[in-house]
């Protein structure tokens, strides 16, 4: 490589020596292919970013950046292989990541079992509630919840059934949704007695899934056991969702 017409100063040498070195070094061998130097090139420019000082002269410099880039275009230069590590190739995958940094700067809790919303639907029950008046207000009583929770709003949601639990203490709807809304504001334990109410007025239509979001409020509680033995009692049932239960709790299994 050619020196520039005021030749090399000391920072530029010491950015260039190990570069020289390995170009001597390829030259006795052979070139690398075209996928290798256009690694080594990002690893050059890598150097720079990691670096302040290297990163102040590769700025001040930019065709100290061109010259190395022609070392390895010229010969396909290891940079600094064996001062800085291994190479970008020869690091392990990371592993993905499964936590969230709350902005408290503390991992959030990592769960197995997802949170998904399930769809509103009532029982025959509450299709065929009827008031002293011999009127049916509970359906109408319930649409501002229900909007609530559809919107994602499970604050106002969780405020909804509060009101229409002491009502209407006979409707599942009114403690499996309040239950699965609090599980979305990370209220597992009041999550868990809304279920708990429900699970005793369900009928057919709500049993599974008061069972399902019970494990989930389960493992949010920390109590994985208790997950996974309410999971297998659900695998073991005869719905067409059993084989979800059964992968859920062969997950609980291999996690926890």
């Amino acid at each position: 490589m050619n020196p520039p017409a005021d030749g090399w100063d000391r920072e530029e040498q010491e950015v260039l020596a190990p570069l020289q070195e390995e170009l001597e070094a390829i030259r006795e061998r052979h070139a690398l292919s075209e996928h290798d130097k256009a690694r080594l090139l990002r690893r050059i420019q890598q150097e720079a970013r990691q670096s302040p000082a290297r990163a102040g002269i590769f700025w001040t410099r930019p065709w100290l950046l061109a010259a190395a880039s022609v070392v390895i275009l010229a010969g396909g230069v290891y940079l600094l292989r064996g001062l800085r590590g291994p190479s970008v190739s020869e690091l392990p995958a990371p592993a993905p990541e499964r936590a969230v940094v709350t902005k408290e700067g503390r991992p959030s809790p990592v769960y197995l079992l997802a949170l998904a919303k399930p769809d509103l639907k009532v029982s025959p029950a509450a299709l065929t509630y009827r008031s002293a008046a011999a009127e049916n207000p509970l359906l109408a009583d319930l649409k501002p919840a229900f909007d609530s929770f559809r919107a994602g709003d499970y604050v106002t949601a969780d405020r909804e059934f509060a009101t229409l639990g002491p009502r209407y203490p006979r409707s599942v709807e009114v403690f499996f949704y309040q239950g699965v809304a609090r599980l979305f504001l990370g209220d597992a334990p009041g999550a868990t007695n809304s279920l708990t109410t429900a699970g005793k007025l369900a009928d057919s239509a709500f049993a599974w899934d008061i069972e399902w979001y019970r494990a989930v409020a389960d493992e949010r509680s920390g109590d994985v056991v208790a997950a996974r033995a309410r999971l297998g009692r659900l695998c073991q049932r005869a719905d067409t969702r059993a084989p979800k239960a059964c992968d859920a709790a062969k997950t609980l299994s291999a996690g926890k």
